[in-house]
């Protein structure tokens, strides 16, 4: 069984840090960070949320100080090292994942995603299909929950 793990650059957001614990704990997913300006999952406002939502399993962050720092580190462990953006033409749901590596799916900031330098180090970079007439852009849990739950899928079934 292969386990999702997830990388994001410079994480912010209270709110997107919270769901994204119950997304990890739902699915028993590692979680990576990087970047000196994320800001910490044990933060109270985050912890209360999460408790208010049953979730009492804790989740281990593992925390770069440098996102190129993360990519050297995980690429050493042998992980793939999958890229989220809108701006490729791969759809995600089309990839062909190597069975013989586990795979970390790599997020950019909320705000302006992976830039063009940080998807270059990347094995590979994919987007999830949607109606662009309609929306512009996933918010970051909404993102992260659909990519992990098809990894989840399937590894796990």
């Amino acid at each position: 069984m292969k386990k999702v793990e997830l990388l994001f650059d410079t994480i912010r957001s209270p709110y997107d840090i919270a769901h994204i614990i119950q997304i990890a704990n739902a699915i028993d997913c590692v979680i990576y960070t990087a970047g000196k300006n994320s800001i910490p999952f044990n933060l109270p406002k985050i912890q209360s949320k999460v408790k208010s939502w049953n979730i009492t399993e804790k989740i281990t962050e593992i925390h770069y100080e440098t996102f190129e720092e993360a990519i050297a580190d995980l690429k050493s462990k042998g992980k793939y090292l999958i890229g989220t953006s809108g701006n490729t033409n791969k759809i995600f749901y089309d990839l062909n994942l190597p069975e013989s590596q586990d795979i970390v799916v790599v997020f950019g900031t909320e705000t302006s995603g992976l830039t063009d330098v940080k998807q270059a180090m990347l094995d590979t970079t994919v987007k999830l299909p949607m109606d662009k007439s309609k929306v512009d852009f996933l918010t970051l849990p909404v993102a992260v929950s659909a990519i992990a739950y098809e990894l989840y899928r399937r590894y796990n079934f």
